[in-house]
């Protein structure tokens, strides 16, 4: 069984929970976690976290953005930088962000430093909306 820990720096999502399995958005690509994994450390880009609790075949999921994994002896920590539970999660202020953000992006002075930011914001609104989308899925069940 995993120990799974999630933490940003401001707060304590998961403490040691009991996972079947999770899955991060790492750098390179997203990365599935098992029982067993060989030990590793990696960077983690904006994207959907999923886990599975031990003895749920629901899939928990939350928005996170930047950050680190660490999995050691079937202990997984992964910090992030931000990270939001479904219910956390204003949709309607998530999609004015993309709107407000691509608006910005398309100015002629938008600066290179500027274009990253706007980009990196719209990035963690896609990832909110992508939480919440899955979780009405769920819900009906497919």
């Amino acid at each position: 069984m995993l120990k799974m820990t999630l933490v940003t720096p401001t707060r304590k999502i998961l403490m040691d929970a009991e996972v079947e399995e999770l899955f991060v958005p790492a750098y390179r690509g997203e990365l599935n976690i098992l029982e067993g994994h060989a030990g590793l450390v990696t960077t983690l880009s904006t994207g959907v976290l999923r886990y599975r609790l031990k003895g749920s075949s629901q899939v928990m999921r939350a928005a996170i953005s930047w950050g680190y994994c660490e999995v050691s002896n079937d202990i997984v920590n992964v910090l992030a930088e931000t990270a939001e539970l479904p219910e956390e999660i204003d949709k309607k202020r998530a999609e004015e962000t993309i709107q407000e953000n691509e608006a910005k992006l398309s100015s002629p002075s938008t600066t290179p430093s500027e274009i990253i930011k706007y980009q990196n914001k719209i990035k963690r609104a896609h990832a909110r909306l992508q939480v919440l989308d899955e979780k009405s899925h769920d819900r009906a069940g497919v």
